[in-house]
């Protein structure tokens, strides 16, 4: 992987451990599903001079609008509200393993002895990152955040068989599609939404913001981009950087616990993850006839 991609994946990943933290607290004022709906709704009204330029392909986009879109984001930010945030962003790293073995059953991809050494030093990080976990009491919310996970997983997947599109008109189109089923689900579910939208303060628009522009258009936006110019397998243990700075994002803001497990945790993510990412610069280039 390219320096330049290596960074920009870093802070991809960094947008998105601090969105767990500010999702949050913005759902604390918003219903989850109705937040989503916004978030999507404005979000295609942002990219839509880019949607006109992709119109193939949109039945496997609708497809994807319904996983990751809808369905991940709706288990996900539910789950969210009944665990911390950087309990959350743990449990959402269970979509590595979820994603790196349907890589092997649809494309048949090889995850290799070294990278598969690498995500299971990474995932040891997960578990003492977790430390003391306060979820005994919330075995919903947990379970809600396991599907997500694994939905987000089946997401990647469906990004990579989709093949090369325009990342912006790709996140248009999702939210595009994505936004009246959660509408949908939002009226079902959850109730007084104009007193809610009327109410709504700097927190919940801030949350917006942040999750339009830095998760979804920045954050997303590059993570296509790395699903359709690298393998699954190599693309997504860097994901495993996430819950470190969801704990360290949760420590600053949320005051959430960050005792010294959940800081070695982090150090043995980060050498896990380094393993699997620095491994082709490590090995010769084959000699070539």
């Amino acid at each position: 992987m390219k320096p330049a991609h290596l960074f920009l994946a870093v802070a991809v990943m960094l947008v998105w451990g601090c969105s767990f933290v500010v999702a949050k607290i913005a759902i604390a004022e918003i219903p989850p599903m109705l937040f989503m709906a916004s978030r999507y709704a404005i979000t295609a009204l942002i990219l839509l001079p880019f949607m006109w330029r992709e119109r193939s392909r949109l039945g496997s986009v609708f497809g994807i609008s319904v996983t990751l879109g809808f369905l991940h984001f709706a288990f996900g930010f539910t789950g969210l509200l009944g665990v911390d945030a950087s309990v959350a962003v743990m449990l959402m790293q269970t979509q590595v393993p979820f994603a790196a073995l349907l890589a092997v059953l649809v494309f048949k991809e090889r995850i290799g002895w070294r990278r598969g050494i690498g995500m299971a030093v990474a995932f040891i990080g997960v578990f003492l990152l977790a430390g003391e976990p306060r979820t005994a009491s919330a075995p919903f919310s947990v379970a809600l955040i396991l599907i997500a996970a694994f939905l987000w997983g089946l997401s990647s997947i469906q990004v990579k068989r989709l093949g090369v599109m325009d990342t912006f008109a790709l996140n248009g189109w999702i939210a595009a599609f994505a936004a009246p089923q959660m509408l949908a689900a939002s009226l079902y579910f959850e109730s007084d939404h104009g007193a809610t939208l009327a109410n709504a303060g700097a927190a919940s628009l801030f949350g917006l913001a942040y999750l339009i522009f830095a998760v979804t258009i920045f954050g997303y936006g590059v993570w296509y981009h790395f699903l359709q110019r690298y393998p699954v397998n190599q693309a997504l243990p860097l994901t495993l950087l996430t819950p470190v700075f969801g704990l360290l994002a949760g420590f600053l803001f949320l005051d959430e616990s960050a005792g010294w497990e959940r800081l070695l945790g982090a150090g043995i993510i980060i050498a896990g993850v380094a393993a699997i990412v620095l491994k082709p610069a490590l090995e010769p280039r084959p000699v070539r006839p």
